[in-house]
């Protein structure tokens, strides 16, 4: 027969041991990769007609295994298509993470480097457009860019995501920007005479 004592501690260990299990549990459970939007924040701005786009850096936290970014697209309001369309630069490179490593900032060059553009409509007449940029996953128990690579080393796959939005900044006015251009060139001429009759 066990003491009171001896009870009490025997609760105390398996408590420990059960949120032991918990917290692994949670650790394990929690996302691997992180994805950040360049600018941060995710905002990018421009004139109805420009092209504007996303930079980013993911990192990967498993300690084992690679990953490979397989493609990007964007969801929510700047998937709509009534704004403008988006594409996709992930899927033309080949792009692997080593094990507890990242891919270091990646900046946003339109037709070569980012996540992808957004190409605004040249009629959009709302201000801002918001959404999510979206990066596809798979992650590898090898290394994708050794020879020897197996693709049956696949282990998982995953999107990552981040919030992002487009501000478009209206277009001058064309009545305003004659107005400003009829104002200028009346005013030099009024200079002009102004100095001949000097």
């Amino acid at each position: 027969m066990t003491s009171g004592m001896e009870k009490t501690i025997m609760r105390s260990v398996v408590l420990a041991a059960g949120l032991a299990v918990l917290v692994s549990v949670s650790v394990n459970a929690g996302p691997l990769q992180t994805l950040t939007l360049s600018p941060s924040g995710g905002t990018v701005s421009g004139l109805p007609g420009a092209v504007v786009g996303w930079g980013y850096d993911i990192t990967n936290l498993d300690p084992n295994n690679w990953v490979l970014l397989d493609d990007s697209f964007v969801s929510g309001g700047l998937a709509s298509g009534t704004f403008g369309g988006y594409v996709d630069y992930i899927s033309s490179d080949f792009l692997a993470i080593d094990p507890s490593s990242s891919t270091g900032p990646v900046g946003f060059s339109q037709g070569t480097a980012g996540a992808g553009e957004f190409d605004i409509d040249q009629f959009v007449s709302v201000s801002t457009i918001t959404g999510d940029v979206n990066i596809d996953y798979s992650v590898f128990s090898q290394d994708p860019n050794s020879p020897t690579f197996d693709p049956s080393s696949f282990v998982s796959n995953g999107t990552l995501t981040a919030a992002a939005e487009v501000d478009v900044a209206p277009e001058p006015a064309p009545f305003l920007t004659m107005s400003i251009a009829l104002l200028l060139f009346g005013g030099a001429g009024w200079l002009r005479r102004k100095a001949k009759q000097a």
